[in-house]
């Protein structure tokens, strides 16, 4: 999993102890986000789903997650366009979604580790 914090730090001037406090954030709310994004798949609820991803998009976004920022976004607008009548065709994007969630936390912790001031 690829994770570069450059542009997020830059936007909170360099506090590498402050993007660690906003990762550790992060990974203690993945299983919610996941909970969220899950129960909206099996509700097949598209305002829901398009909320969860908002969130995800969000809070990825803040830590300079960019990966999950993007599959989140791209889930988010999918979720919104009008027309839109069926979830099942949301199924791959939110799993990839919820597989990026779950496989993150490693690989977050060991930079916040790393940085933390």
């Amino acid at each position: 999993m690829h994770y570069n914090p450059t542009e997020a730090l830059e936007r909170i001037d360099n506090d590498t102890g402050l993007l660690a406090m906003l990762i550790e954030v992060f990974i203690k709310e993945c299983p919610n986000y996941i909970g969220k994004l899950q129960t909206a798949r099996d509700r097949q609820d598209l305002n829901a789903l398009g909320d969860a991803a908002h969130n995800v998009k969000g809070a990825s976004a803040a830590i300079g997650f960019e990966d999950c920022r993007k599959l989140a976004e791209e889930l988010e607008v999918t979720c919104r366009q009008s027309g839109v009548k069926s979830i099942a065709h949301f199924e791959n994007s939110t799993a990839k979604l919820i597989t990026v969630l779950n496989s993150c936390e490693a690989t977050l912790k060991d930079w916040a580790k790393k940085n933390r001031a």
